[in-house]
């Protein structure tokens, strides 16, 4: 099983948060660093995959950005059984 814990704390952008996806989770180079496309890199996973996402709790953009990801997480997980999402509260 791969196990992955993603940290967005260091993230102020969209493009900061699809750079992490892309390098943490080896998405292919052709990822589309939008959301369709996280759900896609996603749901094609074939390998038993546990994420662990540290949440962010503050006002920017890009914490903004991550909720609606989070929503992209939940879907894709129902979606592939071999995807487990776990979020984890700041610190």
């Amino acid at each position: 099983m791969v196990k992955v814990i993603l940290n967005f704390s260091e993230a102020d952008t969209e493009m900061d948060i699809h750079s992490i996806l892309k390098e943490a989770l080896g998405f292919p180079d052709y990822y589309g660093e939008n959301l369709d496309a996280l759900y896609d890199c996603l749901t094609d996973l074939r390998e038993d995959t546990a994420i662990g996402i540290c949440q962010r709790k503050d006002d920017s953009d890009a914490a903004a950005y991550l909720r609606k990801a989070q929503r992209v997480f939940l879907d894709a997980e129902e979606e592939n059984p071999h995807l487990a999402v776990f979020f984890l509260s700041p610190s």
